[in-house]
């Protein structure tokens, strides 16, 4: 795509021992993340470099984030992070590029916490992701009401990076459930008039929902 290298960051990771010296540069396509708490991270280079980058991550070693407009944050993913690697094909050079996606264990759900960390503020897909993971009885047309009372009581925060318009969503399965009670007696929600199957939105490819828009990189386990 035109001038997308402009849109790539840096990741930056250092490592000092009494008998060597790690310093590795890489372009960083995505990040996702909060504090010092990476969730989400997609970088590109050489073999050595995502190999040694895989390992840092496996480790929990600290590194940097640079966004494209240069600002810096230090990171870790934390404690066994999920991590992806595939080969990228590219014109007039022998060896294909490495791409690495490494993903905490919160970003993958399995971390015990009463939260959804989603990789888009899209309202229908928080909306299919809520009723997916927490299995509720609810219907494609409720999300917009459904969303705005998670907002108006501040259920949902924006996440720190680039590349995807992150969310974390806090609540439990048990709120929601008082949520469904309460639009039903005030008239907000209603159920179908027939029965029948209840058609949801078309899902989403999952390669087409972790693949930043401005890349098209693609990682493979």
């Amino acid at each position: 795509m035109k001038n997308a290298h402009e849109r790539f960051g840096e990741l930056v990771y250092l490592r000092r021992t009494e008998k060597t010296r790690t310093h590795i540069r890489v372009h960083l396509s995505a990040w996702i993340g909060e504090d010092s708490k990476a969730h989400l991270v997609s970088v590109v280079g050489g073999d050595t470099e995502i190999g040694a980058l895989a390992a840092a991550f496996a480790n929990n070693d600290p590194f940097t984030v640079v966004d494209p407009q240069g600002v810096e944050r230090i990171v870790s993913l934390g404690a066994t992070p999920t991590c992806f690697r595939g080969p990228i094909g590219v014109a007039n050079r022998r060896r294909p590029l490495r791409h690495l996606v490494g993903l905490s264990q919160e970003m993958v759900g399995n971390a015990k916490q009463d939260r959804l960390l989603l990789i888009s503020e899209e309202p229908m897909f928080v909306w299919s992701s809520l009723v997916l993971y927490f299995g509720l009885p609810a219907l494609p047309e409720w999300a917009d009401w459904f969303l705005s009372e998670l907002k108006r009581r501040k259920r949902i925060q924006a996440l720190a990076g680039f590349g995807y318009r992150a969310v974390a969503v806090k609540t439990r399965r048990q709120e929601l459930l008082k949520l469904i009670e309460q639009g039903l007696r005030q008239k907000k929600l209603s159920f179908p008039t027939t029965n029948g199957p209840v058609h949801g939105p078309e899902s989403a490819n999952p390669v087409d929902v972790l693949r930043p828009k401005h890349t098209q990189l693609i990682a493979t386990q």
